[in-house]
């Protein structure tokens, strides 16, 4: 029986050991290098805010059909040879495989003037994990926390919304001039933050850095940023972004700062070793080679890779981009390419629509606005709709979004 071993128990790697463990045919070895079971990573922020506990977190089994096999959790993979078929743990066992899959994800990108203070600090954690999410809340305990969340993407903004709601006072700072740097552009972030800082006691201090920490040598008791504002904190979150995990492959991978480079069918340069999820670049439906992942995308790379490690010869499609950071009652939402030489503005109902356009089709949109109004962009994107047939679509106001005019014209593409 081939022994297949997964470095990772996330979406990819969990998804892909129960696609395995269900044909009955392999010995799947799963390694984590944390203690709990595969889990929503995107729950976190409720799970800081108080809003959910850990077991809520945790991933329902599959529909496989039988067991994914143990995990042998809280034992990182600290070396892995694939010119030796073998993974050295941090405990000093070494687990010999035939096939292998790498979905280690990725961790919080850490700037250098705080990498010293990472992990040195009680009160200086990322968002990353069940653990940080826990001792934030325990933060949380006191009346009127005062949290500093340094980075205002996603997981930074999504954090924040969800400490508003436990009452705490919360501070976010971040480098770039908008909040949501990577996702939307910054005239459309600045229709989104207005509604990010009402209520609560939130406020974002845009175009700013880290300076200096003041400690106690225990935790931070205050950040001293660039425009010389200090900041007294009681707990600080680093949402700086995110960094493949890699460093624990050895031998030659290609250029791995975005990610590991995969073929089509999912497979390194590594005969018998595939890659998913967030420690991957990937193919997008517009010809890019984009690094990160919706959950979707992580669960079918994982799916493609399974069934070549079963000896098919599939090929993982062109996969969509596209993210949502939910503000109270508004979103905000990015899908496909928004990074063409065109685009036109529109509104949707009561809704801001950034269209971005190659030649005439569509490539990509920026939204902000009610969850309703979002109804029908994507398949815009994925059908490269003529901005033209757009305009005209929104001629007329039906308080469903794209939905009507949208099903009316699919017919017409192919």
């Amino acid at each position: 029986m081939e022994r297949v071993l997964i470095v990772g128990n996330g979406y990819a790697g969990s998804r892909a050991a129960e696609a395995l463990a269900g044909l009955g045919r392999f010995e799947v070895v799963r390694v984590s290098d944390e203690e709990h079971p595969a889990y929503c990573r995107h729950l976190l922020p409720e799970l800081a805010a108080g809003e959910r506990n850990p077991e809520d977190l945790y991933l329902p089994e599959g529909e496989s059909g039988g067991p994914a096999g143990k995990v042998r959790s809280a034992d990182a993979v600290v070396r892995f040879l694939p010119d030796a078929r073998t993974a050295v743990l941090a405990s000093g066992e070494e687990i010999r495989y035939d096939k292998a899959l790498i979905a280690t994800g990725a961790r919080v990108f850490v700037p250098g003037k705080l990498r010293d203070l990472f992990g040195q600090l009680g009160n200086v954690r990322s968002m990353r994990r069940i653990g940080d999410a826990v001792s934030l809340r325990r933060a949380l305990g006191k009346k009127g926390a005062r949290i500093v969340i340094v980075g205002a993407g996603r997981i930074g903004v999504l954090l924040s919304e969800a400490l508003k709601r436990a009452g705490a006072r919360i501070t976010v700072v971040d480098i770039a001039p908008e909040i949501l740097p990577t996702m939307l552009q910054n005239e459309v972030a600045a229709k989104l933050r207005p509604h990010l800082e009402a209520e609560g006691d939130l406020s974002v201090l845009a175009g700013r850095t880290v300076a200096r920490v003041a400690t106690d040598r225990e935790n931070a008791e205050a950040l001293h940023l660039s425009d010389g504002t200090v900041l007294p904190c009681d707990f600080v979150v680093l949402a700086t972004g995110v960094v493949p995990n890699t460093e624990f492959l050895e031998g030659e991978w290609g250029d791995r700062a975005d990610g590991i480079p995969v073929d089509a069918r999912l497979e390194t340069r590594h005969p018998g070793v595939y890659a998913a999820g967030d420690v991957i670049r990937f193919g997008t439906l517009t010809g890019r080679t984009e690094p990160g992942q919706l959950i979707v995308n992580a669960r079918q790379q994982a799916e493609v890779a399974a069934r070549n490690i079963a000896g098919e010869s599939v090929s993982c499609p062109p996969l969509f981009v596209g993210n949502v950071a939910k503000i109270g009652s508004v979103l905000g939402a990015v899908a496909g390419d928004v990074e063409g030489s065109g685009h036109e503005d529109f509104r949707v109902g009561e809704s801001f629509l950034r269209v971005t356009m190659d030649g005439p089709g569509i490539t990509g949109f920026q939204f902000v606005g009610r969850p309703e109004d979002l109804r029908g962009l994507v398949p815009v994107v994925l059908k490269r709709v003529d901005a033209a047939w757009l305009r005209q679509g929104l001629r007329v106001s039906t308080g469903l979004g794209l939905v009507p005019p949208f099903l009316a014209e699919a017919r017409g593409w192919v």
